[in-house]
Parts: structure tokens; C-alpha cells; sequence
């Protein structure tokens, strides 16, 4: 039998905000579905991240647990090793914050963060909540992303950061901007909760091709009629 994919879910005990532990139940399930064994394996302030995973995931949090993930990354470098090596990476709302050159938190205070991507957040004048429509600008997706914004961080893109996608409804990285997260390397990173993964299927088959190769199509009604469901929703309700 062969090895099963590990997936990493990195620090849900800190940062787990709208259930975007789901992201990795997600990408076990359509590998499973595919009869490809796979486990996730969860990382928590307890432990070091290891580099041997084959992708990670992480998700959104609060000021105070935000700071806690970035004390820990840069403390157990496993995830900069994985990505060193193209491990892929999905990085959800806070996480794009974290895992950036630095951040402030709502108090102003400025905080340095892991450095995997060439962003830097400030917070905005208010904050962007609602239903977000993006148009992909990445190769290898083609259908429309949606999912859920809730945050106050102001994401700007260096030049070494591209964007994931356009913005048709929403937010996305700040306000004015009409972009959503950052792809840079091997990490993917965007403000989309929902579970992001559950909502937008294209882009779980993705991140997993890049470990496993290609991928056999999946029929799933269910989510078809989630994504018809979401793509149709009002920005606010």
C-alpha cells in the first residue's frame, strides 16, 4: 500500500477561526475519494512544525492568537524548510498576515512576521465583512472563487507577490485594491473562509496535483449545487 499524503494543519488551536480547519478535511476526502490514501496530521503550540509534511494548511485568527502562531513559526522553522523545498501551502485570512514581512495589530503595534511572502498588512478604517466573487489570475484555475471576508488588515503586495485573483464582489486584500491574497513560491494565500477549499474544489485539486500529480475529475452534486448556491449570495445578509 502506498504512503499516505500527509497534510499538515498547521496550529489549528490558535488559529481555526470559521472552521478553516476544514481546508484540510477538504483535501483528505477528494484524495480519498480518489482512492488515495491520505491523513492529516495536526501541529499544535505543543510541537514543532515539521518539514516532512507533504502540504499545509493554515487558518485565520485574532490578534492575540495570531501572535502566538508567528512567535511559534519563527521559533520551529519547519514550515520555511517545506516550503524551501516546494512543499504547496494554503494560507487563510491571518495567515497571509503572519506569514509576511510584518503586520500591525489593531493597537497599531507592528509585528515581524515569518517572511515566506512579500506582504505587509496595516489595519484599514474599517473592516471588510461579507460574500466575496474573485476572477483566478493563476494558472492551472479557471472557474470563479468565492468565499467569506471578515478581517480588518489592509494586505499590500511587494513585486517578489502576485495576486491569486481579481476581485468581482468584495474586498479581498484591502479596500480599493479589487485584488485578493498572494501566491509567491509554493504558497497560496487568500482571505476566503467558507471552508475556502469546500467552496472552491478547483483549487483543493490544485495544491493536491502538486503533490500527487494529475487528477481524475470528481462528480459531487452537492457541491456543485454550493458553489451555484454561493457564487448567487448577496454581498452582505
Amino acid at each position: 500500500m502506498a504512503e499516505p499524503v500527509r497534510i499538515g494543519l498547521v496550529l489549528p488551536d490558535v488559529m481555526g477561526t470559521y472552521g478553516d480547519g476544514g481546508n484540510a478535511v477538504v483535501l483528505r476526502q477528494r484524495l480519498r475519494l480518489r482512492g488515495i490514501p491520505a491523513e492529516i496530521v495536526e501541529i499544535t503550540l505543543d510541537e514543532p512544525v515539521p518539514d516532512s509534511l507533504d502540504l499545509y494548511t493554515l487558518g485565520g485568527a485574532e490578534d492575540y492568537a495570531q501572535r502566538l502562531a508567528t512567535r511559534h513559526l519563527l521559533t520551529h522553522p519547519g514550515l520555511q524548510r517545506a516550503v524551501g523545498r516546494g512543499a504547496p501551502v494554503l494560507a487563510i485570512c491571518a495567515a497571509i498576515q503572519v506569514l509576511g514581512h510584518w503586520y500591525k495589530t489593531s493597537a497599531g503595534e507592528r509585528v515581524e512576521g515569518v517572511g515566506l511572502l512579500d506582504v505587509t498588512t496595516s489595519p484599514q478604517a474599517e473592516r471588510t465583512i461579507g460574500e466575496v466573487v474573485s476572477a483566478p489570475l493563476i494558472d492551472g484555475l479557471t472557474e470563479s472563487l468565492t468565499g467569506f471576508e471578515n478581517h480588518r488588515g489592509g494586505t499590500v503586495l511587494g513585486p517578489e507577490a502576485r495576486p491569486l485573483a481579481r476581485v468581482v464582489k468584495g474586498a479581498g486584500n484591502r479596500l480599493g485594491d479589487g485584488i485578493d491574497g498572494a501566491v509567491q513560491g509554493s504558497v497560496v494565500a487568500t482571505y476566503l473562509h467558507g471552508p475556502c477549499l469546500a467552496r472552491n474544489p478547483e483549487l483543493a485539486d490544485l495544491l493536491l496535483s502538486r503533490v500527487v500529480g494529475s487528477l481524475p475529475p470528481l462528480e459531487l452534486p452537492e457541491v456543485d449545487q454550493l458553489r451555484r448556491e454561493r457564487l448567487a449570495a448577496p454581498r452582505r445578509m
